[in-house]
């Protein structure tokens, strides 16, 4: 007789859009010995908690071991393959969710030891078939602050901001609140570490990646219109004024100069 995976995945309720974490959908499975999924793209983040047994995630990192009481996460984007043990084939539960503060799941590393309570918590929502979003949008603001936030060194989490800044410099709606929403800070420690490691507050870093990058801009050629909206200035007029100010002279002569 033929065996099967017993599987059920129901949808979250719809979330505002502008929230951090967009819980999708949720769900549960009993896999079945050498039970294999993929190759598969996601356009969104999904992670699998072992709950029992164990099995094998391969993604472009390698191939990963999966335990009883790891989860491992899915990027979007990324071609996986996960497959059951064929002896202990696992039994596992999953979250798929997108949103802006997603991407701190992006950290170099797929499987994670899931804290042994909340592992618990997410697994019984799961299995009751439980659709509010406010509830998983709980439990993965649990998890990023256990995995990436609690006792994690200065020059980790200085890294990650800075980063987001260079990827984000450009957008004229980038805030502090996002970045440290993002990060997982409280925006008053991302501004102490900032002057503490950087001497200069936050703010002033995101003026100092901006006016670096327009000063380049101009040098290839770029107009001061062009250059002011390449860096994220709603006009060209405030764009005019922080150059100047940084600088000591305004970008139309500092491109004239060129």
């Amino acid at each position: 007789m033929q065996e099967y995976n017993r599987s059920i995945q129901f949808l979250i309720e719809p979330v505002d859009k502008s929230s951090p974490f967009l819980p999708l959908f949720a769900g549960h499975e009993d896999c079945i010995s050498g039970h294999r999924f993929g190759p598969h793209i996601r356009d969104h983040y999904l992670i699998h908690f072992c709950r029992k047994g164990s099995g094998t995630i391969t993604d472009r990192l390698g191939t990963h071991a999966v335990r009883q009481g790891d989860m491992f996460i899915i990027r979007p984007g990324e071609v996986t393959v996960y497959t059951a043990d064929s002896e202990r084939p696992w039994c596992y539960c999953w979250i798929g969710f997108d949103g802006s503060r997603a991407a701190v799941f992006d950290a170099e590393q797929t499987v994670y030891r899931c804290p042994e309570e909340l592992m618990e918590k997410i697994r019984g929502l799961c299995e009751a078939g439980e659709t509010s979003a406010d509830i998983y949008i709980s439990a993965l603001y649990e998890l990023v602050y256990r995995l990436f936030t609690k006792g994690t060194p200065k020059k980790q989490l200085l890294s990650a901001a800075e980063k987001y800044v260079e990827y984000n410099y450009y957008r004229n709606d980038l805030s502090i609140e996002e970045i440290a929403s993002v990060c997982g800070y409280e925006r008053s420690y991302l501004y102490r570490l900032f002057k503490e490691k950087r001497g200069v507050g936050i703010k002033e870093f995101i003026v100092s990646r901006r006016m670096s990058h327009a000063r380049q801009f101009l040098l290839d050629g770029h107009s001061v219109k062009a250059t002011s909206e390449l860096v994220g200035y709603a006009d060209q007029f405030s764009f005019s004024r922080a150059y100047k100010k940084y600088f000591g002279v305004s970008p139309s002569k500092a491109r004239n100069r060129v």
